[in-house]
Parts: structure tokens; C-alpha cells; sequence
């Protein structure tokens, strides 16, 4: 059509604060003419015509693109947050929480709960998944409640998405989900080292643990005013 007709229908995006454009929607008009352009190299292909939206009337576009998307193929809950989340970004909406409701208020609250907390996926690890739209729906929960609940654990499946060379989306998932079982693995308990006789001492930051034979009422009583004694000569 595009070769034929041209280009009937405008794309739509946005100025970006750090220079060029974001897209809203038109994204496969826009592919098109860039292949029209690589196979004939005539210069009206080299140009797309546009509407230029302003941040607040960005919000409605990005509104009628999702519906439309919505109706030709309904999106994954992973998609439905990049779409939330570069919305917020591009400054269509003042959160990525603000642009879900907005953006996907048909949908119930529990499927917009579902949205936010795939979001919370897309913050942290969209730089190095390949196939997040392709996460489902049990998996995406499960590793948001990680990321929500252990700090480590982003730093975790990031180590483990850069170290495996994933083919395809099963290849990605089964990464995930052995990285999430480590995730939610307890800490290991310190390693108790031999003080003296009878008593072996465990630390790590913010805990001292005492154990053996040796630790009983009168050890307890000695700590206790050595403690005290540590504490007045440092005031």
C-alpha cells in the first residue's frame, strides 16, 4: 500500500527532553519505509510524515494506541508496563502507576495490579532481557515479589541474564527461574570460628553469635561488663 499509495496515515511521536522523537504509534508504517528505502533508494522513502504530539496530548494517543492494540492482539502483562512505563518516561503521565490507570482503564483492578507489578520487571531488568513480553504471567509475579523484597536479588538475575546466551524465550525463562530459586534461597549462617576454649564466635554485620560449652551465666556476666566498661571510655 505504502509503495503503491504512499503514505496516507501519519505516525505519531513525541520530542524527547534529550533531542529526537519517541514513537507513539505507527511503528510497523514506519519499518515499512525504511525497507521501501533499502530496496529502491528513492529519496520518498527516505522521509515519514508525522504528527508531533505534545506531553499533554501524548497521554491520549498513547491512549487510543493501546486500545487499538488491545482490539488487533491483546498484549502480555509485560508489554502493557513497557508501554506504562516509557509512556511515564516520555512525560505522557507523572508515574508509570498514573500512565496503567489511564492507559488500561477498562481492564480490572487485579489485571492493573498485574501491570504494576510486571513493571516493576521492566525497572529493573528490561536492559538485559530479550524476551520479556514473552514472560508468563506465574513468573512475572513471583519475580517482581523478589525484586520487591530482596535488594539483592536484581543484581542477582542481572549476573545470571549477562552470563547465559539465551536462543529463545524457553532459553530466558529457564534462566530466570533458576536464578530466582537461588534468589530466594535463606543467607548462609557465618562460619563459627574458635575464640576460646569451649567457645566459638559467628559474625557478620549487625549480629554476634556466641556458641559452644563455654558460654554460659558467667561469660554473659563478663561480656556484659566489658560492654559497659567499652561503651563509658568512648563517651
Amino acid at each position: 500500500s505504502l509503495a503503491a499509495r504512499g503514505q496516507q496515515v501519519p505516525i505519531e511521536v513525541v520530542a524527547l527532553p534529550g533531542g529526537g522523537y519517541g514513537l507513539i504509534s505507527g511503528w510497523r508504517r514506519l519499518q515499512a519505509l525504511r525497507q521501501l528505502l533499502a530496496e529502491t533508494h528513492e529519496a520518498q522513502y527516505s522521509r515519514v510524515n508525522c504528527l508531533l504530539r505534545s506531553p499533554e496530548t501524548a497521554g491520549e494517543a498513547y491512549v487510543s494506541m493501546v486500545e487499538e492494540n488491545e482490539i488487533r492482539a491483546s498484549l502480555s502483562f509485560y508489554e502493557r508496563a513497557h508501554v506504562a512505563a516509557r509512556a511515564a518516561e516520555q512525560g505522557a503521565f507523572a508515574s508509570p502507576r498514573e500512565a496503567v490507570r489511564a492507559l488500561f482503564a477498562a481492564v480490572s483492578p487485579s489485571k492493573r495490579s498485574k501491570i504494576h507489578s510486571f513493571g516493576v520487571i521492566y525497572a529493573h531488568l528490561d536492559p538485559v532481557l530479550r524476551f520479556g513480553r514473552e514472560i508468563p504471567e506465574h513468573l512475572g509475579l513471583a519475580l517482581a515479589k523478589a525484586l520487591e523484597k530482596d535488594a539483592d536479588a536484581a543484581p542477582a538475575l542481572t549476573r545470571a541474564l549477562q552470563a547465559a546466551d539465551v536462543v529463545d524465550a524457553a532459553a530466558e525463562r529457564a534462566v530466570l527461574e533458576k536464578a530466582l530459586r537461588g534468589a530466594g534461597q535463606p543467607p548462609k549462617a557465618p562460619q563459627a570460628e574458635t575464640v576460646a576454649p569451649g567457645v566459638a564466635l559467628s559474625a557478620k554485620q549487625g549480629r554476634l553469635v556466641l556458641s559452644g560449652a563455654g558460654v554460659d551465666a558467667g561469660l554473659a556476666g563478663e561480656l556484659r561488663r566489658w560492654l559497659a566498661e567499652r561503651a563509658q571510655n568512648r563517651a
